[in-house]
């Protein structure tokens, strides 16, 4: 009878502690990287063309990703932002647009309220050009297109465990392959291009 006291006294401690102990780690999670996770954003961005003038830009875009664990996230990031241009060959509203088809590495830590990250991406870039008049001639529809090579990072501030305030500044290196003028397509162009954007925004864990 003593024995069976024991034990079930000892089991009954046991799972105290173990219960203190997880409710304890659980409250003091600050933040997860972990699961499918949604952002959005605004903020300013730069566009260089050939070793020429750098121009200035604002707009803004969404985020999609997947934790695949702590540190690991892969993420597809699509970002717009508007532009005039004035004084150049081409003249007129332009807009850029980048897609980011990435991976992110979080320095994560859970007890933490803020975790910064790296990340890399293949990204597909345009450029469409409203109400263009190119070199003193009037033309509808002017685009640019091509690949880059994106590198940047951030850092995430988290309001509570799921949900954070996200910075981040990215750099895109690469080259406009293709332009179109109105219905005349010409490939195999090698134009050298440099694009910045620094985002500032949300992120959520559903």
């Amino acid at each position: 009878m003593r024995r069976t006291l024991a034990r079930t006294t000892a089991l009954f401690t046991t799972a105290i502690a173990t219960s203190m102990a997880w409710s304890t780690a659980v409250a003091a999670q600050e933040s997860t990287t972990r699961g499918f996770v949604v952002g959005a954003h605004f903020g300013g961005a730069s566009l260089e063309v050939e070793d020429g003038e750098r121009r200035e830009a604002g707009g803004g875009g969404l985020i999609f990703g997947y934790g695949l664990n702590r540190n690991f996230q892969i993420f597809l990031q699509l970002d717009g932002s508007e532009f005039d241009v004035q004084n150049t060959d081409v003249d007129g509203t332009w807009t850029m647009g980048h897609v980011d088809l990435g991976l992110r590495y979080h320095f994560a830590n859970s007890l933490r309220s803020w975790v910064p990250y790296v990340q890399g991406a293949f990204t597909a870039r345009g450029v469409g050009v409203d109400n263009a008049v190119v070199q003193g001639n009037p033309a509808t529809d002017v685009g640019f297109f091509g690949g880059a090579f994106t590198v940047g990072g951030g850092i995430m501030f988290y309001f509570n465990e799921t949900f954070a305030a996200d910075i981040q500044l990215l750099l895109s290196g690469g080259q406009f392959t293709e332009i179109k003028v109105n219905n005349v397509t010409v490939n195999g162009l090698e134009v050298d291009a440099q694009s910045s954007r620094l985002n500032i925004g949300v992120a959520w864990w559903p």
